[in-house]
């Protein structure tokens, strides 16, 4: 599962929570998209099932806002003219040709980089907003 840990602090900067999570929870976290500047950090983290809430838990207290991602992409089927621009530029692989040459999606490759967003010529694909904040 994605999560989206929003509004680190210039404060929570100086502390390696992330490592301190991994270390008291065992999960295996991938850290999907980071954008980290002096002020503030968001980051899109990759959580294996079992281990998400907890994870969860361990940054809410430490002071990190954090939603889960339940969709990452919004696709357009109708739009879409399967031209392949998406696969040509996704850094991930999300989009492919299935065998009638028509374009399939696996989201959960994503991480909301905005390439694709940026590449289809018919605006068939948008980042979608549909997160949940755990509570």
């Amino acid at each position: 599962m994605k999560l989206l840990l929003e509004r680190f602090s210039s404060r929570l900067h100086e502390t390696p929570y992330t490592a301190e999570v991994i270390l008291e929870t065992g999960a295996k976290i991938n850290i999907d998209r980071a954008n980290v500047d002096a002020v503030r950090a968001d980051l899109i983290i990759d959580v294996p099932d079992d281990k998400v809430e907890r994870v969860a838990e361990l940054f809410r207290q430490k002071g990190v806002k954090v939603r889960k991602l339940l969709k990452l992409i919004a696709w357009d089927e109708e739009r879409c003219i399967h031209c392949g621009a998406c696969i040509s530029v996704c850094p991930t692989g999300v989009f492919k040709f299935d065998s009638s040459w028509n374009i399939c999606m696996e989201e959960e490759k994503c991480v909301r980089c905005e390439v694709c967003v940026k590449a289809c010529p018919l605006g068939a694909l948008a980042l979608a907003c549909v997160e949940n904040e755990v509570t």
